[in-house]
């Protein structure tokens, strides 16, 4: 095989040109014989060569944008959030980027959820209305605040939030919705804003997936009540770990900034994280229970980098997103999430479901695409009321359904034409192809 000839070259040059450029070249050359060769048409798993000589190239969020700011907060000898000037830095940059009064940086985008529950007053007793199809974090924010999540299906169009559900699981114990931005796409933001405002509920957006994401020109995390971010290392802006909470009332914001600094505040109740010094007088209060939430200054730091350099990030997820949604839906049995009016996505990554009339399951699909070296993410195996910490009991059968058949592919600044040409590709040719020995299979 052509790999047996390509990669002793590869590691015979390596030193004298760059591994990854060398790789690229060893993939270009082995893509020129492959589709060359007259059964093309023939999965891997079907005994065809692979699409990827190489695998794909691995993320690499952190360039020298990040590492002079690493540089600069060491240089500084800050250590901590009191004396962290990066943390200030990346809270006012995060908030004019934004276009938000007032963003808080803390420490996972976990604390954030449950930062925004301890500033709108949510405890025991209480219920918020969270998305059947979302991360753990979301209901398990509530759960920590002491208030009960109960659950509404998704959206079968957009995979949010379904809000034609919505108002029938409200209760006079209702304070609060939290709808979460799956993949960087807006939920039916309308009728949920109309729907809160009804019943005077807060209304908490789940932005985790949706940096730099708009919705009739607003950025996703400030058209609610309180907006709250994720920095994990998969998101289009990542610290390793951290979060963010967005808010322009001025009192949720002194809320959630005694939150998450253990409730701490000057005897007037002003938050003492937004003292610049401690003078000898300085006398301290601990009006309610709060947590350590504080963003380090090494991560602040990092998401200065990030910012720094968001305008290139957001250009390349959702470039990428629109050529795989243009090519994923010509191919017969799957169907790309869809987009809200209005929204302007800047994709976490680009979902599609495998529908029931596809030539393969989605687990036949996806032993394809291994076999084809195409990298692929995968949302929750199961909806979220179903696992054990939440009842598992209740009747979800959209969000049931995505999470059966959904599939994610990569869009971050790594993947470049000649990888989304390989998703596209290798999906195309393992549905056309169908099982193997299947009546009307390709041969």
């Amino acid at each position: 095989m052509l790999r047996r000839h390509i990669a002793p070259w590869v590691k015979r040059n390596q030193n004298a040109i760059p591994l990854r450029q060398a790789l690229d070249l060893a993939q270009a050359g082995y893509e020129l014989v492959r589709r060359a060769r007259p059964n093309d048409h023939r999965p891997a798993v079907a005994g065809g060569w692979p699409v990827r000589l190489v695998p794909f190239p691995p993320p690499q969020p952190f360039t020298r944008h990040e590492r002079r700011e690493l540089r600069r907060a060491a240089s500084s000898q800050s250590t901590s959030f009191f004396d962290g000037a990066s943390v200030r830095r990346f809270e006012a940059e995060l908030a004019a980027r934004w276009g938000s009064r007032h963003a808080l940086a803390l420490s996972s985008g976990t604390a954030s959820l449950h930062t925004a529950m301890m500033a709108c007053g949510i405890g025991p007793g209480d219920e918020v209305i969270v998305p059947a199809l979302t991360y753990v974090a979301t209901a398990l924010a509530v759960m920590q605040a002491g208030a009960k999540p109960v659950f509404v299906d998704a959206d079968p169009s957009n995979w949010n939030i379904d809000p034609h559900l919505l108002e029938a699981a409200i209760t006079p114990r209702t304070k609060a919705v939290i709808p979460v931005h799956i993949g960087g796409v807006a939920c039916g933001m309308t009728a949920i804003l109309a729907i809160a405002a009804k019943h005077d509920l807060w209304v908490v957006e789940d932005a985790a997936h949706a940096h730099g994401s708009t919705w009739n020109g607003q950025s996703l995390g400030t058209i609610g009540d309180i907006g709250c971010f994720s920095f994990g290392s998969p998101k289009s802006i990542t610290t390793g770990e951290g979060g963010a909470l967005l808010t322009d009332d001025p009192e949720l914001y002194r809320r959630a900034r005694m939150a998450m600094n253990l409730g701490e505040c000057t005897p007037e109740g002003q938050p003492s994280l937004d003292l610049i010094f401690f003078e000898p007088e300085t006398r301290l209060d601990y009006v309610m229970v709060g947590w350590n939430y504080r963003m380090s200054t090494a991560q602040a730091a990092i998401g200065l980098g990030q910012l720094a350099r968001f305008d290139a990030i957001r250009r390349a997820r959702s470039t990428s997103g629109a050529y795989l949604r243009e090519h994923l839906a010509r191919i017969p049995g799957l169907k790309p999430q869809e987009v809200t009016p209005g929204c302007d996505p800047c994709y976490y990554t680009f979902p599609f479901e495998v529908q029931g009339d596809a030539s393969l399951s989605r687990g036949e699909l996806l032993a394809g695409l291994a076999a084809e070296r195409v990298d692929y993410r995968l949302w929750s195996n199961k909806a979220l009321p179903s696992y054990a910490v939440f009842g598992g009991a209740g009747d979800f059968p959209v969000a049931d359904r995505l999470c059966r058949n959904g599939i994610g592919f990569r869009v971050d600044p790594r993947i470049g034409r000649p990888e989304l040409e390989a998703m596209v590709f290798a999906t195309r040719r393992l549905l056309g192809a169908g099982r193997p020995g299947a009546a009307g299979a390709s041969r």
